[in-house]
């Protein structure tokens, strides 16, 4: 059984001081589970870990997609859990570090590839067009009553997803689940979740002060280069945000002020859904991210799961 830690927390929290100083004090590597600090190029707006920082701890995951390949959670969890085994295997505490919540669900429980002809899919929709929610759902419970008691009776998208499953394979959602982790082939990963809590207004501050600091520092430099060698706005990695808010800035389209308050905003109601997604996460363990001892603290939840 591999543990391996994992700081999650919104963005502008302090995931990476942490990860840092934890790695420091028990041997340990660092994963990126940021999905926009994965692409090439888009270093000052996505607070890359700075070259002293990765000379001084190993840094996994960053760098890995050009601007213009489409990422996606299941690609990033294949290469994420083979980067947790290689660290483990050579004697590291894989410690994942990053806000991106779908990519760590994905890296934790995985994925199961279900593939289904499009037409299939949509003939079923169709046949269903003019059900309700609620008779879907009374469905479900006969067909498939694990997935039922997962899934409210008014999400009627993961009601017609998991009757189609049912519907066209045969074989239940839930079991679809049970047998991909199940599979002999995923090795164990234990994960110490560790949650950075920070104050709302605290929080609103680091990100108005980041945003600041992340144009004094050339952001708007960086994209005029980018720009120059080719890259295009409609390029994945180019929709990272606040990208396209910069790429209207070093167009003449909008003034810095307004950038920088708009990147602040965006950023603010993104950190606001990492926030919501978190709490729900099971197994969570917070940890107040101004209070002292922060790197103690981290280390004794991970000794403590290493250790049981």
């Amino acid at each position: 059984m591999i543990t391996a830690a994992a700081i999650l927390g919104p963005t502008a929290s302090g995931k990476s001081r942490l990860g840092i100083g934890l790695a420091l004090r028990m041997n340990g590597e660092i994963l990126s589970i940021d999905s926009r600090q994965a692409y090439r190029g888009i270093d000052i707006g996505t607070a890359k870990p700075s070259a002293e920082e990765r000379r001084l701890v190993p840094h996994h995951l960053i760098d890995i997609f050009d601007l213009q390949e489409r990422s996606d959670a299941q690609r990033f969890a294949t290469l994420a859990r083979a980067a947790i085994r290689d660290a483990a295997s050579r004697g590291k505490l894989p410690i994942l570090v990053g806000g991106s919540g779908l990519y760590f669900r994905a890296i934790e429980r995985g994925f199961f590839d279900i593939r289904l002809e499009a037409a299939d899919r949509i003939a079923f929709a169709e046949s269903l067009r003019d059900v309700s929610s609620r008779s879907l759902h009374e469905r479900l419970e006969k067909l498939d009553p694990e997935s039922a008691r997962r899934i409210h009776r008014n999400d009627r998208y993961r009601l017609v997803r998991a009757l189609e499953v049912r519907e066209l394979t045969g074989t239940s959602l839930s079991e679809h689940v049970r047998r991909q982790r199940l599979d002999p082939s995923r090795e164990e990963i234990a994960f110490v979740k560790i949650g950075l809590e920070i104050e709302r207004g605290e929080l609103h501050r680091s990100i108005a002060e980041r945003a600041k600091s992340m144009f004094e520092h050339g952001w708007a430099t960086e994209v005029e280069r980018l720009l120059a060698g080719g890259a295009e706005p409609e390029w994945p990695g180019m929709k990272t945000l606040g990208y396209p808010q910069v790429v209207a800035h070093v167009r003449g389209e909008v003034r810095l002020d307004e950038t920088v308050e708009r990147v602040s905003e965006l950023t603010r109601q993104y950190a606001k859904r990492q926030v919501t997604w978190f709490r729900k996460e099971p197994g969570m363990r917070w940890l107040t991210a101004a209070g002292n001892g922060l790197v103690e603290a981290a280390a004794e939840l991970v000794e403590r799961r290493g250790s049981g």
